[in-house]
């Protein structure tokens, strides 16, 4: 393949034409952004501020009592970049990481699923970027490892909005360095990848070699002491190429095939994202998919 400098094209995520991002700084490419989402019933973090909220007084101080069916918006604060080169992508929100957040408050509460995330699971999600799917994450599972590069202050990035979210988080969540392509990793990182339950990624395939990289990682990582699951979501995007004479998603056609070539010893569902209740406010459009991988269970 023809090598590219990713520092050359500039790109800006679809999710930011429909966020309201205050400017830091001065700085118009870098922004504060208000993401609003609500919280299942009977989740934990729903019913403890339902129950602040429930009773309340006006300006005159007369009671305001909210209705049973009242469902309050709650909002994540995330600092950004608006538009980036190809390879800091991480500093942006892409939708992917909204499907992500959306499975996790969907199953967080779900009784009636093979899929459950505890209080004393460890979750680490792969190329986090701005941190808002490990935000999420730290609503429902004790312990998350956010990682991403050491590059264009991706971490720090990570560090701060996970600091002005942190009402929202019930476990620990952190920010660690993983490059796909070194597998040096620190000896705190490897335990904490041996005793993890889920591995999340979102929006991470965007160039081929970047492709082979993440699934080399994601191939070492799911070997690593428990079994595991991993999730995986992106977003077809769709091009017209001069080779197909047609419109088409190479990025994720090479990725689907390379996927199934590398874990054509797991289970793997593309699931049905239809059937996931949406929490967040964004537009999730018909070409964001999820995958669902994980080792194949016992033949009956």
């Amino acid at each position: 393949m023809e090598d590219l400098d990713l520092s050359d094209y500039k790109v800006t995520s679809e999710v930011h034409v429909f966020s309201e991002g205050e400017s830091v700084d001065d700085d118009e490419h870098i922004v504060i952004s208000t993401f609003k989402f609500s919280l299942p019933k009977n989740h934990s973090l729903s019913l403890h501020q339902n129950v602040n909220e429930e009773v309340a007084a006006d300006g005159d101080g007369d009671l305001v009592v909210q209705r049973k069916n009242y469902t309050p918006d709650y909002s994540l604060s995330i600092k950004h970049h608006v538009n980036t080169s190809l390879d800091l992508v991480g500093l942006q929100v892409w939708r992917g990481a909204f499907l992500l957040a959306d499975f996790l408050l969907h199953h967080a509460t779900k009784e009636d699923t093979d899929f459950k995330i505890c209080k004393d699971d460890i979750v680490v999600e792969l190329g986090a970027g701005t941190g808002l799917t490990s935000i999420v994450a730290g609503m429902v599972a004790g312990h998350v490892v956010s990682t991403d590069i050491s590059k264009g202050n991706i971490l720090s990035l990570i560090d701060t909005n996970i600091k002005q979210n942190s009402k929202w988080i019930t476990g620990q969540v952190e920010a660690m360095e993983l490059d796909f392509c070194n597998s040096n990793y620190s000896e705190k990182l490897v335990g904490l990848l041996q005793n993890s339950k889920l591995l999340l990624a979102a929006d991470v395939v965007y160039h081929d070699d970047l492709t082979d990289a993440f699934l080399s990682t994601l191939k070492k990582l799911m070997g690593m002491g428990r079994p595991k699951t991993a999730l995986i979501a992106l977003e077809k995007r769709f091009v017209f190429t001069l080779s197909d004479l047609d419109v088409v998603a190479p990025c994720y056609n090479y990725f689907h095939e390379n996927l199934l070539q590398e874990f054509n010893s797991y289970d793997i569902v593309q699931l049905d994202t239809s059937q996931i209740t949406q929490y967040f406010c964004y537009e999730r459009v018909k070409e964001l998919v999820l995958f669902k991988i994980q080792e194949k269970g016992p033949s009956p």
